[in-house]
């Protein structure tokens, strides 16, 4: 099990999900690796990070800016509906989900199981 460390408040800034849940993006910056870390958090678990050279941190901050040109330009009730975009996230949720290995592995297993059982029928079924 892995032990996460959470440093001070001053380290770094959090930006909470819209939908709640518990879940956040923190942004810290590590002067000594120059880097900007971005880590996702779900609760109190942290689900995954980014590592961001200066340059890199650089287009991602102008493409949070560009986002928000966007909706700001937006006529107002142009918006897709929350439950759509719910829905969407669920389905790529649920995709990421399952690795792929399981995925082709479940399939294999059924393709075998389907082959026997359906040679044990014909063997039955014979006269």
């Amino acid at each position: 099990m892995t032990t996460v460390v959470r440093f001070p408040e001053q380290r770094g800034r959090w930006a909470w999900d819209a939908r709640g849940d518990n879940r956040a993006v923190r942004v810290s910056a590590h002067a000594r690796e120059n880097i900007v870390n971005l880590s996702v958090w779900r609760d109190d678990i942290c689900v995954g990070t980014v590592r961001l050279m200066p340059d890199e941190v650089t287009a991602l901050v102008t493409g949070l800016t560009d986002g928000l040109a966007v909706l700001a330009a937006r006529p107002e009730g142009s918006s897709p509906s929350i439950d759509h975009l719910e829905e969407r996230l669920a389905r790529l949720e649920a995709q990421l989900a399952e690795p792929a290995w399981r995925t082709a592995a479940t399939r294999a297993i059924r393709s075998v199981r389907d082959t026997f059982v359906a040679r044990h029928l014909a063997r039955a079924v014979r006269p």
